[in-house]
């Protein structure tokens, strides 16, 4: 594997999904762990917990930490281009065309049918990632019952990522 495949590998997923990070993952999965065998699916799952606990859009955390991890600096500056460049590159385009066409009723009517298939995405890559962890019903209800009263108490959302990277820091270096 050089840093070109690596290139491409990002601009192809960042050109062919619509809908930001979370629906690239099950495409990263598929090329990235499957098709290309870069990584093991605990490699994958590991880089995909970090990349969600630091700032900033998923897609570009965990493309740097995916190039980083296969080719050092120079693979996390080639892969964090490709994820961003067709995003760069689309919102050009619809800065320059786009604009003069946002009341046409048939653009419009793309921009609010692609909602539900973006949205099938996003349940399936939640899907692809509960099976990998073995969960159970209590578990998941356990989950859900956490999410449900941080939610009704409105805990501020900073507490539960800086808990989040407490443990993920704790974990990663204590070894699981």
């Amino acid at each position: 594997m050089n840093c070109w495949e690596l290139f491409f590998v990002f601009i192809k997923i960042g050109w062919l999904t619509l809908g930001g990070g979370y629906v690239m993952i099950p495409l990263f999965l598929e090329e990235i762990v499957k098709k290309r065998k870069w990584l093991k699916e605990e490699e994958f799952l590991e880089i995909l917990t970090l990349a969600q606990l630091f700032p900033g859009p998923i897609a570009f955390n965990f493309a740097v930490a995916v190039g980083y991890r296969l080719k050092k600096t120079k693979g996390a500056l080639i892969s964090a281009l490709g994820v961003v460049l067709p995003s760069f590159i689309s919102i050009l385009v619809i800065a320059i065309f786009l604009i003069r066409w946002q009341k046409n009723r048939i653009v419009q009517g793309f921009f609010y049918g692609i909602r539900p298939a973006i949205a099938g995405l996003m349940v399936y890559s939640v899907y692809e990632l509960f099976k990998k962890l073995n969960l159970t019903l209590s578990k998941i209800s356990i989950i859900f019952l956490l999410s449900f009263i941080l939610i009704f108490f409105k805990i501020n959302p900073m507490y539960i990522i800086l808990v989040s990277l407490g443990i993920s820091i704790l974990w990663v270096y204590w070894g699981h």
